[in-house]
């Protein structure tokens, strides 16, 4: 007898904590309150027009899975199809609203991007040390000399890699050929880069001459003969 009853107990306290778990769950999950499904599409979408950033949007998403879960655990699968076909539409519309302001933000940093640029070329080409008019001619000229040379070695950089990718083709995308093609890509743009900014200091140190001595430097198709052009 005291072991039926020392059983009957283990077991009574084993569904009432069964029953105290199932109601923690239930209280857990009827954070969400239904009312009708146009009522809460309304209230998504009215969260729908605070969104500004992604982390908005994303919570605006997460709440409306959470009220499309609910309206199925609690009616059935037409209903919570039914509030699918209401709220999706503003969600879409949620979606291109922020990628709007996205690319609003985009531009604007760019813009910033963009004057922080240009004011730290005038600061480099005011400081900049200026030598005569053919020694800052010659200078251009030495940096060009450069560049040619760098460009031709991009195309044929390029050529190989062109070759090389027809290659891999042929034997199957191996993983280490892949990688090799992927550092041949790394030095592609590394060389450009090296371009951009000889080209980059071409034009300072013709903004130097132009802002510090009023003078532009002109080099003829030639690269040989030069005119001096001043600007007062």
């Amino acid at each position: 007898m005291k072991k039926n009853r020392k059983q009957k107990a283990i077991l009574a306290t084993i569904y009432t904590l069964f029953v105290v778990l199932l109601l923690l769950g239930t209280r857990c999950e009827s954070r969400i309150h239904l009312t009708t499904p146009e009522k809460d599409a309304q209230h998504l979408a009215e969260l729908a027009e605070t969104i500004h950033s992604e982390a908005d949007l994303r919570k605006v998403e997460r709440l409306a899975s959470e009220y499309e879960i609910a309206y199925r655990k609690s009616y059935n699968g037409a209903k919570a199809l039914y509030f699918k076909s209401l709220y999706e539409p503003i969600l879409d519309e949620a979606g291109e609203r922020r990628a709007a302001i996205r690319a609003e933000e985009d531009y604007l940093a760019m813009q910033q991007t963009t004057l922080h640029n240009t004011i730290g070329d005038l600061e480099s080409a005011w400081v900049m040390p200026l030598g005569s008019y053919e020694e800052e001619l010659q200078r251009l000229i030495a940096n060009n000399t450069i560049i040619e040379a760098m460009q031709g070695e991009l195309e044929a950089l390029i050529a190989q890699k062109e070759v090389y990718a027809y290659e891999i083709i042929d034997a199957g995308y191996p993983q280490d050929m892949l990688q090799k093609l992927g550092q041949m890509e790394a030095d592609i743009e590394a060389k450009g880069n090296e371009i951009k900014e000889i080209e980059h200091r071409n034009a300072i140190i013709k903004l130097a001459n132009k802002l510090q001595l009023e003078r532009e430097l002109v080099i003829e198709n030639n690269c040989e003969e030069t005119t001096a052009e001043a600007t007062m």
